[in-house]
Parts: C-alpha cells; structure tokens; sequence
C-alpha cells in the first residue's frame, strides 16, 4: 500500500466522475421511477409532499457528499493497486460495486424482506457507475 497519496490523486478526474455519478443516478431513477417507486410503496403523492422542504434536498446533497467519498476511496484503490488502463479501471469498478454494495445491499434487503427486482434497480446504478468511474481514474492521466 506505499502507492496510495491523496497528493497524487487526479482531483479533476474525481470531480469528472462525481458530477458523472450523479448524472446517470439521474437517468437511473427517471427511467425506472415508476417501478422504484412501485418496489418501495412510494406514490406520487408521497413525493408531492416533500416539495418545498428539507426531504426535497436533503437526499441530493447527502449524495453529492457520498459520491465524493465513494469515488475518492475508489480513485485510491485504483491507484494502490497500479491500474492504468481501461480494463483494469473497469474490473475495480465492478469489484468495488459487486464487493461492497451488492453484498451489503443483499443482506439488508434480504433481511427487510425487499425484492429481487428492487434490488436490481438499486444496485444496477453503482455497478455501472462505479465500473465507469474505475475506467475513467485508470485511463485519466
């Protein structure tokens, strides 16, 4: 681990993948907010009241926060272990999402009793996002 240096991080790269990140949780979310919403009980009268106060925005910046963190800790993986190229970023990536959030998602969800479907939905976003991200801080110089 003597590769690993904040100080050698490519911070343009990170803030590349941050806004990146929150681009395609955009896109997620919009074209699966009907059945997200279905697999989590929400309607959209449930969404209608939030409008206007603090749970409108409070999820968008708590985000932002852990897109930061996320993708700072994946850039010193990538890092750490020497990737530089497309491949290797894009194998992090999907070992860091399939690693880390599908495990920890699958258990809470399979204790709460939480669907397959939702599960896919839920996880899908990371997996694609944190491969993509991986593949851009390995190829960044």
């Amino acid at each position: 681990m003597d590769n690993i240096d904040f100080g050698d991080l490519n911070y343009l790269a990170v803030l590349v993948a941050v806004v990146f990140n929150q681009v395609l949780g955009a896109a997620w979310y919009g074209a699966l907010s009907r059945p997200w919403m279905a697999e989590t009980g929400m309607t959209q009268e449930d969404i209608d009241v939030m409008k206007g106060t603090s749970r409108q925005w409070v999820p968008y910046v708590v985000a932002i926060v852990l897109a930061i963190v996320f993708t700072l800790g994946l850039a010193l993986l990538v890092q750490g272990m020497g990737a530089d190229n497309a491949g290797e970023g894009l194998g992090l990536g999907v070992l860091a999402a399939v690693g880390f959030v599908l495990t920890s998602h699958g258990v809470n969800y399979a204790f709460e009793g939480r669907s397959l479907k939702l599960l896919a939905i839920n996880v899908g976003y990371p997996l694609i996002s944190y491969a993509l991200i991986g593949l851009l801080l390995a190829v960044w110089d």
